[in-house]
């Protein structure tokens, strides 16, 4: 059975996280864990239901060293940054030094550069002269409507479609955005990171780049096939991937988003935006995807990394939600028994071809 853990106080509309105890025992892991075919080697699995939290572990961080899951276990959020980045652009909004449907560029002293190897290695910058570019705003790239492919992969970035034209996912929409939020503050994206997320919720183990302490705390992660891949240190943020996070740190992310005030920063990341498939009942906000139901939104996002999936959804109006990351290319497999199980009802986002990579 799974254990109930300190949940969070909400004290004058704010939020004091309360820790999670490294001492906790796991629970009972899911049925579909076990089962030979979904070759997940540990998972770390958190439910929410007002201000409580239930975490179950499973499985192991590294198989060859029998290290168990924790909720302090490191993963790679992967695709995970991205509501992260996009709570730090809202609070510029709230702050009137963002302008949601201001062209980005119009923010830069200069022709914005592109780095063609975001992903590996030292930069190497092209300068993006597209005149497309001029009508690219910041609620289009929060909302994957900004026509900027996900990855340029090494070249020149060129536009995929027309922007504001159709939903189409994009990192790199979310670099030019990082881009600028920097240029704004005069600071990094860690440094707005920390004064804007992680420190106001507590989330200490959280960073977009690598930190040497991770070391001895990482999971590793394993293909498809359960063998081990070396382990992606970024040494520098990139607002889409490379957040370094914990269970029990992206759990404080998760219950600020499922209790937010209706008009907090917090909440506008579920503010609709725009259609991704009529087919599958699925919507985009300001950061976050939407599966819809009669009583309201649901607000959802995966994570994918070589060796890392991951996966929340949170439905403010039943109060309830799920989290869980994995070290495993096999992470998303686990997605039809939790969300049936843990937010019953039928739920489109599971015929989402996202969710099968």
């Amino acid at each position: 059975m799974t254990f109930r853990l300190a949940g969070m106080l909400l004290l004058g509309g704010g939020l004091l996280a309360a820790a999670l105890p490294e001492s906790a025992r796991a629970g009972e892991c899911p049925a579909v864990f076990a089962q030979k075919e979904t070759r997940v080697p540990g998972a770390v699995i958190v439910s929410f239901e007002d201000a409580r939290m239930e975490v179950v572990r499973c499985g192991e961080a590294d198989l060859a060293r029998k290290r168990p899951m924790s909720p302090d276990t490191v993963f790679q959020a992967a695709s995970l940054s991205k509501p992260v980045t996009a709570l730090i652009a809202l609070a510029l909004v709230d702050e009137g030094k963002l302008d949601l449907d201001r062209p980005l560029i119009d923010y830069l002293d200069a022709p914005y550069r592109h780095d063609q190897a975001l992903l590996s290695g030292q930069p190497v910058w092209d300068t993006v002269d597209d005149p497309r570019l001029r009508k690219v705003t910041a609620r289009q790239v929060l909302s994957h409507r900004s026509g900027l492919p996900n990855w340029a992969f090494g070249e020149p970035l060129r536009f995929a479609v027309e922007p504001g034209t159709e939903w189409k996912y994009s990192g790199e929409g979310f670099s030019l955005l990082a881009t600028v939020l920097e240029h704004i503050s005069g600071g990094s994206l860690q440094a707005l990171a920390m004064e804007r997320v992680f420190t106001p919720l507590g989330m200490r183990d959280s960073s977009y780049v690598w930190r040497d302490a991770y070391a001895e705390r990482i999971a590793t992660g394993y293909d498809a096939e359960g063998k081990p891949l070396d382990t992606m240190r970024f040494r520098r943020p990139i607002a889409a991937a490379s957040l370094y996070t914990t269970p029990a740190d992206y759990a404080r992310f998760v219950q600020a988003l499922l209790l937010a005030a209706p008009d907090s920063a917090r909440a506008r990341l579920r503010e609709r935006q725009v259609q991704v498939d009529a087919a599958y009942a699925l919507g985009w906000g300001l950061g976050v995807g939407l599966e819809e139901h009669e009583q309201g939104d649901c607000l959802f996002h995966h994570g994918i990394n070589n060796g890392f999936q991951s996966f929340f959804m949170a439905c403010p109006a039943q109060r309830r939600g799920v989290l869980w990351f994995t070290n495993s290319d096999n992470g998303l497999s686990l997605a039809p028994e939790l969300l049936e199980t843990t937010l019953p009802g039928p739920h489109p986002v599971l015929g989402w071809p996202v969710l099968h990579p």
